[in-house]
């Protein structure tokens, strides 16, 4: 899976912050077990749609130009279907709801922060 520099930046800040509000969360939370088994799965597909996406931008690069929007459009649904589906999952299975919305949020500071990285250099 071949996978850009910046992608894996932004998976290893990803990682980072994950670890850094799971110990946060130690403090906080009452039910540790149930936190982390909903930011764990939220960060897994989190990091799972960041690779669908520059999957799909790669391809898109490929096409052209209707065909391309076409195709980038269907795959952005299809990425909101999959979110939402994973937040079903989550509440049928009784995982923190907060947790896994937590980790479907933590690549957007990870994406400022590789940006911010790559702008210093």
């Amino acid at each position: 899976m071949n996978i850009s520099h910046t992608s894996k930046q932004i998976i290893i800040n990803t990682v980072a912050l994950f670890f850094i509000t799971l110990g946060i969360s130690t403090f906080i939370v009452n039910d540790i077990k149930s936190f982390l088994i909903g930011i764990t799965f939220g960060t897994i597909f989190s990091i799972l749609r960041l690779i669908l996406l520059e999957k799909t931008l790669n391809k898109a690069m490929d096409m052209t130009g209707q065909k391309a929007i076409n195709y980038t459009r269907i795959h952005y649904t299809l990425r909101y279907f999959l979110t939402f589906a994973v937040l079903l999952i989550a509440a049928y299975r009784n995982f923190n709801i907060l947790g896994v919305i937590i980790g479907i949020i933590l690549p957007v500071p990870s994406i400022y922060i590789v940006n911010f990285k790559n702008k210093s250099n």
